[in-house]
């Protein structure tokens, strides 16, 4: 070998060496990365996923006790409970109305003693003692309520009839200002059993799919544990949740693989990838969370964004507005003018009502011609008003599509305010949308307010 050769062999290896050494170091450690941030992506996501389902059951026990303190302030209860026990009155205003109107699977009046004074199951009377259907965590759910305040509501996690059950306890008690029920009072104990029909209600308000009780016996298998307030496990929730971290992985190891067959060749093209692979990721991730068509949140990023605000709600934060706006018209032009246009007009119709809001304020496409608007801080009916007839107005503006034909739609608008004690996020959302089609039954083109509001005004 020539020393030439040599020289240019050495020169070759001197340099070469050391840059595959280092190019297989950086390929190594990025694999490393991304497996690393693709665990972290899925647990990160997974501990949202537990919060917002651990938020839906506090949700739902801070319900249950507004409902049954107000509930049990009833003068006929406590003549037809307390005074005298009026089975058929029972019957029709504590089994049949707790269960088809306020959705409680199982009731129960308690004697101070601790006896069972009235039962019932799905609706039906029972001869069902309280004890017998709910174990454990009961007792000391009652004893909490007991040692509390006199007109106080409790409520906690128990077994009912071996299933995990959401239960609050209030007193039976007069509602005249100075009558009083002499001795302890009785107690109205009304219970929320998560059954598969409940189950769908948070998974769907919630976007956790596949949501399931887990019993006792597969109490570490749950995502989230469900604990009596006394400690004792009496089984959990999981879910089918999302795990990005393999679609992560599934987006980068192929072009990992491939630049590890072909790094030498690809060493200067490595920043450049990195940085489109992260591009491709922010991308990704601003997709899953915004409609392409009118770039505006989606329907996944409006609930995550309705169950934080219900929460602060709940927590004495400010209260807000929550609007259902459905678009009138919009069909016709879809069937005369083609699904272009019908585009057209909804990504002006989004610019619109973004400009009609302020900056704190959240609009959302739900889908079709269907949008969601939260108008934090606004409680007063006058001034939501206001914002909802400025809204239709501006909606209404003719819109000039590429043929040069103009058209115009109109719009309804449902409202529902989120109040202390009217929090969830399902029920404001169901409370908007019955105010909308109120709306649209009544002659479109108006701001309706949910039914319950408007008898609060009217009183």
């Amino acid at each position: 070998m020539s020393s030439s050769a040599l020289i240019y062999r050495q020169v070759l290896l001197k340099f070469t060496v050391p840059v595959a050494i280092l190019l297989a170091v950086v390929l190594a450690v990025s694999l490393i990365a991304v497996f690393a941030i693709a665990e972290q992506e899925t647990r990160v996501t997974r501990e949202h996923e537990a919060r917002l389902a651990e938020s839906a059951v506090a949700v739902r026990r801070r319900q249950m006790e507004t409902t049954v303190l107000d509930y049990g302030a009833w003068d006929d209860a406590v003549d037809r409970l307390a005074t005298r026990l009026d089975p058929a009155w029972a019957d029709a205003n504590i089994g049949a109305w707790t269960f088809q109107s306020l959705g409680f699977d199982m009731a129960f009046v308690i004697a101070p003693d601790g006896s069972t004074r009235y039962a019932s199951i799905d609706g039906k009377r029972s001869d069902r003692a309280v004890n017998a259907a709910l174990t454990a965590g009961f007792g000391a759910l009652v004893a909490s309520q007991r040692a509390g305040e006199r007109d106080s509501a409790a409520s906690g996690l128990v077994l009912a009839d071996g299933l995990p059950a959401i239960v609050a306890v209030a007193p039976i008690r007069y509602f005249t200002p100075g009558r009083e029920s002499p001795g302890p009072p009785l107690l109205l104990v009304v219970v929320d059993r998560l059954l598969p029909g409940k189950l769908d209600q948070i998974e769907k308000a919630y976007l956790l799919p596949g949501m399931h009780a887990v019993s006792v016996g597969q109490f570490a298998e749950a995502e989230v544990k469900l604990v009596t307030a006394g400690g004792v496990a009496i089984g959990g929730l999981s879910w089918d949740g999302e795990q990005p971290g393999k679609a992560l992985l599934r987006t980068v190891l192929p072009i990992w693989l491939a630049l590890t067959g072909l790094f030498v060749l690809l060493a200067v093209m490595m920043l450049k990838q990195a940085q489109s692979a992260a591009t491709m990721i922010a991308e990704s991730e601003w997709r899953a969370n915004h409609d392409a068509l009118t770039r505006l949140p989606n329907r996944v990023l409006f609930f995550n964004y309705l169950d934080a605000a219900s929460r602060l709600v709940a927590d004495g934060g400010p209260r807000f507005a929550l609007l259902y706006l459905d678009l009138d018209g919009f069909k016709l032009i879809n069937d005369v003018h083609g699904h272009p246009a019908g585009d057209t007009v909804l990504k002006v119709i989004a610019e619109r009502m973004s400009g009609e809001v302020g900056p704190s304020d959240m609009v959302a496409r739900l889908g079709g011609d269907e949008f969601a608007l939260v108008l934090d801080g606004h409680e007063q009916p006058a001034a939501i008003q206001a914002i909802g007839q400025r809204m239709i107005r501006a909606l209404h503006i003719p819109i000039r599509l590429e043929s040069g034909q103009d058209v115009t739609v109109g719009a309804t608008i449902g409202v529902a305010i989120a109040e202390d004690d009217s929090t969830d996020p399902l029920v404001l959302l169901r409370q908007a949308d019955e105010a909308l089609f109120l709306g649209k039954r009544a002659g479109k083109g108006q701001v309706r307010f949910h039914a319950a509001l408007a008898m609060q005004q009217a009183v």
